[in-house]
């Protein structure tokens, strides 16, 4: 997988386990973080080659690329009962997500605010792309990344391991600052266009929704997945 952006190349040189195989740097091009991009390739004796910018915006596929481009390994899925074992406090559910720009948002609050893992089904749902990484500031490479091939087994699975299940949406009954939380929890996110689904809300101990004081009736998915994961962390930690 070709890899590019500051951030991505930054974090992916910081990774036990994507660390790229090799850099492109735009030749001639120096700036305090992209010479601590040299700096991390150096110490880690990642390979670095310097093209001219056109070779880079090929090798990408787009001119966004910040004169900074990697090659890492496809970043490998966890499996989900390898992660279940592990018992992580708080995971987040991905369900029908089909914009990679808005996964990758929300990976990128995911790994802010320290979700264990991220369940993303097979169908319905975009896998991890040079874009995903990108736009969640190389977010991705540090998250642990299932591919679940049914949401509604899956979310019976984590309730029989004790897990509190909860989804986020803007017709939830429950307000954020409302909700009961487990120790073990996972948040459930809907598509772009249709939210939670049918079957998928009636899996869910509780549906959440923010509150909405002014004239606009929603907010960008991973920002209103920030608020209720950050409620759901400090209520975690508060205990």
């Amino acid at each position: 997988m070709i890899i590019y952006g500051i951030n991505p190349v930054s974090e992916a040189l910081q990774s036990e386990t994507n660390r790229p195989d090799h850099i492109w740097i735009v030749k001639g091009k120096s700036s305090p973080r992209l010479q601590e991009i040299l700096r991390l390739a150096q110490h880690h004796q990642v390979p670095i080659r310097f093209e001219s910018t056109q070779v880079i915006a090929k090798k990408t596929q787009t001119r966004d690329h910040q004169e900074v481009a990697a090659e890492i390994s496809r970043i490998g899925y966890t499996d989900f009962h390898d992660l279940v074992e592990t018992q992580p406090s708080l995971l987040l559910l991905v369900d029908g997500v089909e914009d990679p720009r808005n996964l990758g948002a929300l990976l990128r609050t995911a790994e802010a605010t320290g979700v264990g893992g991220i369940l993303i089904p097979d169908r319905r749902t975009c896998s991890i792309t040079p874009t995903v990484v990108k736009s969640s500031a190389g977010g991705a490479i540090h998250l642990r990344i299932c591919r679940i091939g049914n949401v509604v087994q899956a979310l019976e699975e984590l309730k029989k391991r004790g897990y509190w299940v909860v989804g986020l949406d803007m017709q939830g009954e429950t307000s954020v600052d409302e909700i009961d939380i487990d120790d073990l929890t996972v948040v459930v996110v809907g598509g772009e266009h249709q939210g939670l689904r049918k079957l998928v809300r009636k899996h869910c101990d509780s549906i959440v929704s923010l509150p909405m004081k002014g004239r606009v009736s929603s907010l960008n998915l991973s920002v209103a997945a920030g608020v209720l994961l950050y409620e759901i962390v400090r209520k975690q930690t508060g205990r």
